[in-house]
């Protein structure tokens, strides 16, 4: 699965937009590795700021689903993330929102 970002934004470092756009990347790789930078993030001088096309492509693990069905891998491996996290902080649920 491909997706584009594009963010409109005031004028700020490139250097520093790309580097923090990569680390994102490497972030997310860690447990979701089929997730990608497709091409080197673009910018472009807009008349009141910039904007930056960013290219991401994400390839699913192939266990039960297509390779290219990587947009359910990547739901998957976030919501597991986000409960492995709530957990390491302590929260605890019922399943109904309430504690």
């Amino acid at each position: 699965m491909r997706n584009t970002v594009f963010c409109l934004t005031d004028e700020a470092d490139r250097d520093e937009v790309a580097d923090s756009i990569k680390g994102m990347v490497e972030e997310v790789q860690s447990y979701v590795p089929g997730y990608r930078l497709k091409q080197k993030v673009q910018f472009e001088s807009q008349t009141k700021g910039m904007k930056t096309s960013i290219f991401l492509e994400v390839e699913g693990a192939g266990h039960y689903l297509p390779t290219y069905a990587g947009n359910l891998d990547i739901m998957t491996s976030a919501a597991l993330q986000t409960a492995e996290r709530l957990m390491e902080l302590g929260h605890e649920g019922n399943g109904n929102g309430r504690r």
